[in-house]
């Protein structure tokens, strides 16, 4: 652990040099810790003297997000999809999500056994028919993962993952960042479209009960909460993932539907607003809900810079500065034949004897 507090130490350092010997760099360091590297258009340039206005941010938040770039899976902090934003014990944070896989996985069970029994007459592929449990289902999937990755990669590195514990983003972080990015978008359009309509508008037993009424309220509340607490980053282009998917599943509702099937008292829909006997109105409904999905990623954006903000405001900010980071500041900005160094704790080390000769 002490090993791991050093090394944030001087990681703390090395982000101080970059910023100073790169005021303007678009290039993302790797050392910046946590979700920082998604989000290096926030940098302020306070050692040069001028810091980015709001404008400023917004052009650079704009060029970096809706780049060809920003549609794939590659990240060069692979370690922000395995760790708390904040610095709490990696034990606590592998507990966290093997609690929070384990809660969904037996609350998943118990909803299929009691819809199946108390709704469909014991028919539990019906139970498949509805968005809100593609949703729940995908949910369940990514928290079992993210535990799943989370414990793997903390148990193989110990408690240091830093970026020396990768060489390239993994395949497995790829389908987690895929899987969360689709999940959390989901639950959130889940949630104000059955709050704004369909919980009005559609009288069916199923969508009045209890369970439906927690099933669309807690996933969202869970996914908001989470991404304030992990330190995964979302990309606004990643919507498209999300709306493939509900792409998907308008097309197996249509054809089911459009072929003889049913469900709950006979209706040949599942929603009163998608019915395919209706064309017209279904496809205004996909319309909406493309919509839905935009505005999500846009909420997950802004909840992931405000945790980032925050974050950087108290561990980053002018008060959180240590003397010592201070020192540095001044000896780099008196220095003008430091040699370069050749690692990270070489910097380290060098940094700490002219604090100690001053």
């Amino acid at each position: 652990m002490q090993c791991c507090e050093e090394a944030e130490r001087v990681c703390r350092w090395e982000r101080l040099a970059f910023e100073y010997e790169n005021p303007s760099e678009h290039v993302t360091p790797q050392l910046m810790s946590n979700s920082e590297a998604g989000c290096w258009c926030d940098t302020v340039t306070a050692t040069s003297g001028r810091a980015m206005t709001l404008k400023d941010r917004c052009v650079e938040c704009v060029n970096h997000e809706f780049r060809a770039e920003s549609m794939g899976l590659e990240h060069p902090t692979p370690r922000s999809f395995l760790c708390s934003q904040w610095p709490v014990n990696q034990k606590v944070y592998v507990i966290y999500r093997v609690l929070v896989a384990l809660g969904f996985l037996a609350w998943l069970i118990a909803d299929v056994i009691y819809e199946t029994r108390t709704f469909f007459r014991e028919h539990t592929y019906t139970y498949l028919i509805y968005a809100t449990n593609w949703s729940f289902m995908l949910l369940t999937l990514t928290s079992l993962l993210m535990a799943i990755c989370v414990l793997y990669y903390s148990i193989r590195s110990g408690e240091c993952l830093d970026s020396q514990t990768f060489e390239r983003m993994p395949r497995a972080l790829k389908v987690q960042w895929l899987l969360q990015t689709i999940s959390y978008n989901s639950a959130m359009v889940v949630t104000v479209s059955y709050w704004s309509y369909i919980g009005v508008l559609d009288k069916s037993e199923v969508f009045k009960s209890t369970s439906s009424e927690v099933k669309h309220t807690l996933n969202t509340v869970y996914v908001i909460l989470d991404v304030l607490i992990s330190g995964s980053p979302f990309r606004i282009l990643h919507l498209l993932y999300t709306v493939g998917l509900g792409s998907v599943y308008s097309l197996f509702n249509a054809v089911y539907f459009l072929n003889d099937g049913t469900i709950l008292e006979g209706r040949h829909y599942a929603y009163n607003l998608l019915d395919w006997g209706k064309p017209s109105e279904a496809i205004v409904t996909c319309v909406l809900c493309v919509v839905l999905c935009v505005f999500a990623q846009i909420v997950l954006y802004e909840l992931y810079r405000i945790r980032f903000f925050i974050y950087k405001c108290i561990y980053f900010g002018s008060d959180s500065i240590t003397k010592s980071d201070s020192e540095m500041h001044r000896i780099m900005a008196a220095e003008t034949d430091t040699p370069a160094y050749q690692t990270i704790e070489e910097r380290g080390d060098r940094t700490l004897s002219e604090i100690s000769e001053e």
